[in-house]
């Protein structure tokens, strides 16, 4: 079977080449003179005594490729020269050979094929299309031109989806062509226009969107930060925390948690010790305990040794600079003034107009420029602008539509001046929703005054507002006047008075015309009678008083039918008599001075000379006649009557001391006693009486222990009982501990055991108590020099310095020492720990030391 194909394909071929099949190779003379109808003619009609012979389909593909066609035809060519390609190689050896004695072989094909795969190129390039190119690279075979075809292809494929600019022409791009070199370039730009369209209204929820839908882009960043500055707007610490752990893994993270450390930057930095050696200054972190690594040639330090400001300023080349206590430069920045301003911030003059406001973080994204700044709170900054005052946050997040006249802050309440009017927010109202969500503010009022320290009243002409210190609307814009006392509201509209409670529920139902507040006591008045409420807001309005005079908390005066009586808050109710009258009994010594309100007496007494007295709950505790009553402290008053002098409490008992001459004001928990010339006293909390054994009033050394007396002018240590613990032979004692004294004897200063009577120093020029968190220490001088001694009495310093400081530096107590050679003009610098362990010391030249000490 198989040679008889072979035998019918062979008989066929000669068939096809017999006659003038050749002869249309002729046709190639006429295209080389262009005569291209001659050679169409003959081509024409070697095709229509056989169309498949490849003799005539490859003048057909030489025809439709000819120059004179351009590349309009080559299509054409392209399917005779393909078809030539595929006959070509099945003719036998005969045919080919005659083919070839005719101008005619395989290589003339291959020559053609290639001349018609560059017209086909050359199309596609003139057309410069994407499909252009893809039709030359799917149809062709020998693609000659493929790499250049396929670069083309990717660029004008590339412009065109960049020319609709919509992400779905870019992302067909790099979906259909993924290794093209502008694959990637696709894949940016479609993020930048998936990113523009997903946040083109600056929506703070689109930036959130973003960010969880495409966390890896390069646009996440981006949206992250804007997301931080957005939500710093009425930011408190919880933003920001919040904020770090949903984004912990962007860049704007590590913003937020520098102005997380900078609200206490001030707290935190630590104070440094400077001092100059070899013309350099070095700096010691007592926290630390440690040199610092780096030093400058000139610095300015704010506190004698101390650099407590939280920078450090250096002079060079008459230049001012300053630097963080790290050593880090605050920008490269000529200092004429800096100052701390708050969370972390500093404002610099640098001699331009306007003022800088850098970070301690140096961030790029903290930094602000204003004519001035304001700290509001430690996340609001006003900024002084041309046109006015904006308020912003620490972030530099504009916050108001409208620039004005000044901005200040009151507890939790922003309050703004336009001209004469007033608008006030609190934090929360400058929570934006969008970047370009900036407030309006409504200059509703003209003045305002708190009301305690949780209302306020905002007033507008007649009308009167009232917000709580959250800015929450209490009262509404209203024609009226509004009091708060306590826990209820006073409501004063159309002559008309309400009392309301914390709800704003009227608590009684009749109508009022008029009220009185003072001290917790309230009076309200209807149809000229007055009803006293001096033990809180119960039951109904007894309207009984034809007038009343609040004097405090404990007692109102009221006028009844002509009867005058004293109201007391216990209910109790005194009618004066006759022509009696009254006064509050006060007490002016200092000592009681901040629990005044605790004395609580008043006196009654008549025209003849007769006197009551009575406690604050309306108890009479004495009356007589011709009493000089004098109130010593809250619970004890003294009474003189007849030469007699008496002491008794609140309640009207007397305290027993016989033959008292005299008392004494109250001090230190003694009130001092006359008896016989000779002072003993009476201790308060316990009531016991010290006998009296002094030539003046006692002194407290121990309390409710051991006390200092006099005699012969010269000062001793004796106990409640008035036994003699140390006899008067000193001109001053002063208390180190419970049982050592400061004493001076005849001239001579020492540290004395008061039951031992030893001294434990001796010779001592000078003392000086230093009390830090409630433990003393004391400063020595001895002939040696200064040292210190703890309240137990060990030398915890040893006296042979010339110079000795107590400074306290966040929270902890240290010490400061020095000692001169000045045969060698030398000083030796020590610091010691609060318990004298020794932190660092250093020798300098004296020229040296001299720039860094205290006048």
């Amino acid at each position: 079977m198989r040679q008889l194909l072979i035998f019918l394909f062979t008989i066929t071929a000669i068939s096809l080449l017999s006659g003038c099949a050749y002869k249309v190779l002729k046709a190639d003379k006429f295209l080389e003179k262009n005569e291209m109808a001659k050679a169409k003619q003959r081509i024409d009609k070697a095709v229509e005594k056989n169309s498949k012979n490849p003799a005539a389909q490859f003048m057909l593909a030489k025809y439709y490729s000819h120059p004179v066609w351009s590349f309009d035809a080559v299509d054409s060519a392209h399917l005779y020269i393909q078809s030539v390609s595929d006959t070509f190689p099945k003719l036998n050896d005969e045919s080919t050979e005659k083919l070839a004695k005719n101008g005619f072989d395989s290589l003339d094909v291959v020559n053609q094929a290639l001349i018609i795969d560059s017209l086909a190129f050359e199309r596609a390039l003139s057309k410069n299309k994407e499909e252009s190119f893809n039709h030359y690279l799917t149809n062709y075979q020998y693609l000659t031109f493929e790499e250049r075809a396929i670069e083309l292809r990717n660029q004008v494929a590339y412009e065109d989806a960049i020319a609709q600019n919509t992400t779905q022409a870019v992302s067909e791009f790099f979906k259909k062509y993924p290794d093209a070199p502008q694959a990637q370039k696709a894949r940016n730009v479609f993020e930048t226009l998936y990113y523009e369209k997903k946040t083109q209204n600056k929506a703070l929820s689109k930036y959130i969107e973003y960010v969880e839908e495409r966390p890896q882009t390069s646009f996440a960043e981006e949206a992250a930060k804007i997301i931080l500055n957005i939500i710093s707007a009425g930011a408190e610490s919880s933003d920001y925390k919040r904020f770090i752990d949903q984004y912990e893994k962007f860049e704007a993270s590590k913003t937020a948690l520098s102005i997380l450390n900078g609200l206490n930057y001030e707290e935190r930095v630590p104070e440094l010790l400077a001092h100059k050696k070899d013309s350099l200054y070095y700096f010691y972190n007592l926290e630390e305990e440690s040199l610092l690594s780096f030093q400058f040639d000139q610095v300015i330090t704010d506190s004698c040794f101390f650099i407590k400001n939280p920078y450090i300023l250096s002079n060079h080349n008459n230049e001012i600079h300053a630097y963080l206590k790290n050593g880090k430069k605050i920008e490269e920045l000529k200092i004429k003034s800096i100052d701390y301003m708050t969370s972390g911030f500093f404002e610099i003059n640098d001699f331009g107009r306007e003022q800088n406001l850098i970070h301690y973080s140096l961030k790029e994204e903290l930094k602000l420029k204003a004519l001035a700044f304001l700290a509001l709170d430690k996340f609001h900054i006003a900024k002084k602008e041309f046109e006015g005052w904006q308020l912003v946050s620490i972030l530099g997040e504009p916050i108001l539509k409208q620039p004005v006249d000044s901005v200040w802050k009151e507890e939790g309440i922003f309050f703004f001046k336009k001209g004469d009017d007033m608008a006030i927010a609190s934090s929360a109202d400058f929570k934006k929703v969008a970047k370009d969500d900036l407030k309006s503010l409504s200059f509703l009022y003209d003045d305002y005054d708190w009301l305690g320290e949780q209302y306020i009243r905002l007033y507008s002409n007649d009308y009167e507002t009232i917000i709580d210190n959250q800015a929450l609307v209490i009262f509404p814009l209203e024609k009226a006047r509004f009091d708060y006392f306590d826990n209820f509201w006073v409501k004063e509209k159309d002559g008309n008075i309400s009392v309301l409670d914390e709800n704003r529920n009227s608590l009684f139902e009749e109508e009022l015309d008029d009220y009185q507040f003072k001290s917790g006591v309230l009076a309200l008045q209807k149809d000229s009678l007055w009803s006293v409420f001096n033990n809180g807001l119960k039951g109904f309005p007894k309207f009984e008083y034809d007038s009343i005079r609040i004097f405090n908390g404990w007692l109102t005066f009221t006028v009844q039918d002509s009867a005058k009586s004293l109201l007391f808050q216990s209910g109790k109710k005194i009618q004066l008599e006759g022509e009696e009258s009254f006064r509050i009994l006060k007490n002016y010594n200092v000592a009681f001075s901040e629990s005044a309100d605790q004395i609580r007496f008043v006196e009654i007494s008549n025209d003849k000379g007769y006197f009551k007295l009575y406690n604050g709950f309306g108890r009479k505790i004495k009356e007589g006649e011709k009493l000089d009553i004098n109130i010593l402290t809250p619970q004890l008053i003294q009474i003189h009557q007849n030469k007699k002098k008496q002491l008794i409490d609140s309640a009207g008992n007397e305290i027993k001391i016989e033959k008292a001459e005299a008392f004494g004001a109250f001090q230190n928990g003694l009130i001092p006693i006359l008896q016989n010339k000779k002072f003993g006293a009476l201790i308060v909390d316990s009531l016991k009486i010290i006998p009296a054994h002094s030539q003046s009033k006692l002194e407290e050394f121990l309390k409710d222990s051991l006390y200092i007396f006099k005699e012969d002018d010269l000062v001793g240590i004796s106990d409640v009982s008035s036994e003699i613990l140390l006899n008067a032979d000193f001109e001053s004692i002063e208390y180190f501990n419970d049982s050592t004294a400061i004493v001076e004897e005849e001239g001579e200063i020492g540290i004395l055991n008061i039951y031992q009577n030893e001294y434990l120093y001796e010779d001592l020029d000078t003392w000086e108590r230093v009390v830090f968190a409630e433990e003393p220490f004391y400063i020595i001088r001895r002939s040696a020099g200064y040292g210190v001694l703890n309240q137990l009495g060990e030398e915890i310093i040893p006296s042979i310095f010339n110079e000795l400081q107590a400074h306290e530096s966040k929270g902890e107590l240290y010490w400061i020492a020095e000692r001169r050679l000045s045969e060698i003009n030398y000083i030796v610098i020590a610091y010691f720990d609060k318990n004298g362990r020794v932190l660092f010391k250093e020798g300098l030249n004296f020229d040296d030391y001299l720039e860094t000490a205290c006048d």
